[in-house]
């Protein structure tokens, strides 16, 4: 008798596809926790934003001269 675990996301709570379990597998990440697809190109799409917010920001001063002249 045994007991298999079915792998779910740790965002969604949805069971993982089989590929999901597959990528998973072959390429283990060092969360500790697993995510399905969907919510990995979430969460990388968010850090995409901040980091290109980030550096817009930083990249502000070169409109200091611009602004009220």
């Amino acid at each position: 008798m045994s007991i298999e675990i079915i792998p779910i996301c740790y965002d969604c709570n949805e069971e993982l596809s089989s590929w999901d379990r597959f990528l998973n597998k072959k390429y283990p990440n060092t969360l500790g926790y697993t995510l399905c697809s969907q919510c990995e190109k979430r969460r990388e799409e968010k850090i995409r934003k901040e980091l290109a917010q980030s550096i817009a920001d930083d990249l502000d001063f070169y409109d200091y001269g611009k602004g009220g002249k």
